[in-house]
């Protein structure tokens, strides 16, 4: 993906140059996981290498449920 597209991926129906002469999908993957993480405050990082591919990166909080009374195993 080129680097002038990552600031776009994030919105709904979004598609880079390459995915517009494919098929599948609508551009919506990114724009709802980009929702799920901002309600959790949680960011997401692209790296990108046209050509090469993409990583994308997230830290997603998750709180363990510590119960006062644990049940024996």
């Amino acid at each position: 993906m080129k680097q002038e597209d990552i600031e776009s991926i994030w919105e709904r129906f979004y598609k880079a140059d390459r995915a517009r002469t494919e098929k599948a999908g609508i551009g919506l993957g990114l724009s709802i996981v980009k929702h799920i993480l901002d309600l959790h405050q949680s960011p997401i990082h692209v790296k990108s290498e046209a050509g090469n591919g993409s990583i994308f990166t997230f830290t997603f909080p998750i709180t363990p449920n510590i119960s006062k009374n644990p049940e024996k195993e």
